[in-house]
């Protein structure tokens, strides 16, 4: 405990050696540095996930016998005891940002972002954004636990916009993080219990969080409906039991499962069953 180290000189800000609590997710490093020409590390090894942002200007990363040049809205990743080399352009060095984690969950996350296996760089378009999050860090540099807390969550954060962005460059199929099946469960649950509400597709696709016609794919592949489909063909079914067991009047049944309007209702229920709701009560 107490072993947090902090610099801050001219173009340079890091805050390390951190304490933790958890073992899932947790900070060890994170600075801001405006390089000099030529600034360089390694052939070396680090001993945390280190996600480098540059802000400006331009240098190489090297790892695994690759060579990358990059630049501006470039982000680069060293992995715990792999060896890399980094060096800032002579002439248009490279300013970045960097954040350093450990834990049992690091590597998951990163591969979320599209780091995995040997793909050690991606692109954020948000680099302002980020900038923001590790100056949240640097400023809750004391040893607290209500400082660690804010630190792991602008590292999530931090995280959570690399996933996002990454997620956007992926076939619509592929940008979504649960099974499939899933996001259908969540589908007829939701529309099993808000059956009489005025569900709007739109509106039920943001609740789960996919895209409409992803939902109307998957749903269709699933129930063979269309969610609207499925959510007619469940109001109906559920006024012909209140039809047969109950002696509510036609007009409450149809608020009952959604609709406002009686003769709407009457409209839907014949076409659905072939009779009206009077002659269906009636036998």
């Amino acid at each position: 405990m107490g072993s947090e180290t902090y610099l801050n000189f001219a173009g340079f800000q890091c805050l390390e050696n951190l304490n933790h609590s958890t073992l899932d997710l947790y900070l060890s490093t994170c600075g801001i540095q405006n390089c000099v020409g030529g600034h360089r590390f390694g052939p070396g090894v680090r001993d945390s996930y280190i996600l480098h942002f540059i802000s400006d200007g331009k240098g190489i990363f090297k790892c695994n016998g690759n060579t990358y040049e990059l630049s501006r809205g470039d982000v680069f990743l060293v992995k715990p005891d792999t060896e890399v080399f980094y060096e800032a352009d002579e002439h248009n060095p490279w300013s970045y940002m960097w954040v350093g984690f450990n834990g049992i969950k690091a590597m998951s996350y990163l591969e979320s972002a599209g780091l995995d296996g040997q793909n050690v760089t991606t692109k954020c378009e948000n680099t302002p954004l980020i900038f923001s999050y590790i100056q949240q860090m640097i400023m809750c540099r004391h040893l607290t636990l209500a400082n660690e807390l804010r630190r792991e969550s602008a590292l999530l954060q931090i995280l959570s916009v690399l996933m996002e962005e990454y997620k956007g460059t992926l076939p619509k199929e592929e940008r979504y993080d649960y099974p499939y099946q899933i996001y259908v469960d969540q589908a007829l649950d939701y529309i099993q219990h808000n059956f009489k509400s005025n569900i709007k597709i739109n509106d039920l696709a943001s609740y789960i969080g996919i895209d409409r016609s992803y939902l109307t794919n998957i749903f269709k592949h699933v129930t063979k409906l269309s969610p609207q489909e499925y959510l007619m063909r469940y109001r109906m079914e559920q006024s012909m039991n209140m039809l047969r067991k109950t002696d509510m009047k036609i007009g409450d049944v149809a608020e009952s499962v959604g609709y406002h309007d009686q003769l709407t209702f009457s409209k839907m229920f014949k076409k659905f069953t072939g009779v009206s709701p009077s002659e269906y009560r009636q036998g």
